[in-house]
């Protein structure tokens, strides 16, 4: 395990942080630390900090060179939502990158409706959020969301309800996966749009969450981005990477959990000494460590196995199930090891145990993972 130091924003106080991997060449930690200082110094809300990750290029990092990106590969692009898991703010970053991604695909004739979108995105002005859970890592739509043929125009009429969702910067459109009755399809709702209600959830200390409800919403024809064997092959692709981006994510909030503990274990005193000189709590924080190291080696080396093409949907799978269940038991944990202020609502270490608990979720339930690890190549 390794341990660096970092100093708050606008606090001062040094605080626990984890250092980069020691194989990470001086480019990648440079880039790194652009990306933390960034969200470190200039996010102390949830625009402030989309506009950080706008300053330092975020949403060009995956673009390819030919859309005006920067082409970096997905090692830098789980880096990004690894530190964006650790700022803690509730911004729409998987989902963003989500759909950068699927957009890029669509080769050099996009559907006319998306002219523009791109370059909106790219400035910032433009945050998508995918309502409810991303596609598995086999590229699987997940329930809840139906679309169905909207006369003979090529438009389609969306049902359903889709959600939780960061919601800390209002979303531009919803890129909305839905299963239908010739297969899945993916539509783009540039929002407000009639039939679609975004209802904002409880927040309960991780950050603002809300969902969406669509009622007989009609998206025209220019809108539908993708549906049928186009879109299974197009969502099996996004899949893999939304798998490595949302479990990097995972790892960020793990660490910044594990941050609070070991700032807390330091400054508590018990029979006279620091916690941290205690055994049982010693031994049981070194424990939580070790877990986040082998979650973050893990990432990282699935996003080199991406950037090569390598990675499978059972790997995938089983990574994302590993990170989620990671998250879910050291969040806990750290609540645990704070004891009553672990409850408090505008605590660091509740809200990161509040949103990993619909966070862990987002690429579907662990059991179901592990399942699609077994038994999928």
């Amino acid at each position: 395990m390794t341990l660096g130091t970092q100093t708050e924003a606008g606090g001062g106080t040094p605080a626990e942080r984890w250092r980069e991997r020691e194989e990470e060449d001086s480019l990648f930690r440079q880039l790194r630390l652009t990306v933390r200082q960034g969200l470190e110094i200039d996010a102390g809300t949830p625009s402030q900090a989309w506009e950080a990750l706008t300053q330092v290029g975020a949403w060009e990092f995956p673009l390819p060179i030919g859309m005006d990106g920067l082409d970096l590969g997905q090692a830098v692009v789980a880096m990004v939502c690894e530190e964006g898991g650790n700022a803690m703010q509730p911004v729409p970053l998987t989902d963003t990158l989500l759909a950068l991604d699927l957009l890029s695909g669509l080769g050099p004739l996009p559907p006319a409706g998306l002219d523009g979108l791109l370059d909106r995105v790219r400035d910032g002005a433009h945050p998508i959020a995918v309502p409810g859970r991303l596609p598995d890592p086999r590229g699987a739509v997940p329930p809840g969301i139906t679309w169905k043929p909207d006369g003979d125009g090529g438009g389609i009429v969306l049902n359903g309800t889709g959600g939780p969702f960061a919601a800390g910067v209002g979303p531009g459109s919803l890129l909305v996966p839905a299963s239908g009755p010739d297969g899945p399809g993916v539509a783009l709702v540039e929002l407000p749009a009639a039939g679609v209600t975004l209802r904002p959830l409880r927040d309960h200390g991780g950050g603002a969450v809300a969902g969406a409800v669509f009622e007989e919403a009609r998206v025209a024809a220019e809108a539908v981005v993708l549906r049928g064997m186009a879109a299974e092959q197009a969502l099996t692709r996004v899949g893999l990477r939304a798998a490595v981006h949302q479990a990097s994510l995972l790892a960020g909030i793990t660490a910044a959990a594990l941050t609070a503990v070991v700032s807390r274990i330091r400054s508590r005193q018990q029979f006279g000494q620091a916690l941290v000189r205690h055994q049982g709590p010693r031994l049981r924080v070194a424990g939580l460590l070790a877990r986040l190291d082998a979650v973050r080696w893990a990432v990282g080396d699935a996003a080199k196995d991406l950037d090569e093409n390598r990675l499978t949907p059972g790997e995938a799978a089983g990574l994302i199930a590993l990170t989620a269940e990671t998250t879910l038991d050291v969040t806990r944990d750290a609540v645990h090891l704070h004891g009553a202020s672990g409850l408090v609502r505008d605590g660091l270490v509740a809200g990161c145990y509040r949103r990993a608990a619909w966070e862990a979720l987002r690429c579907g339930r662990p059991t179901h993972l592990w399942d699609i690890a077994a038994h999928t190549g």
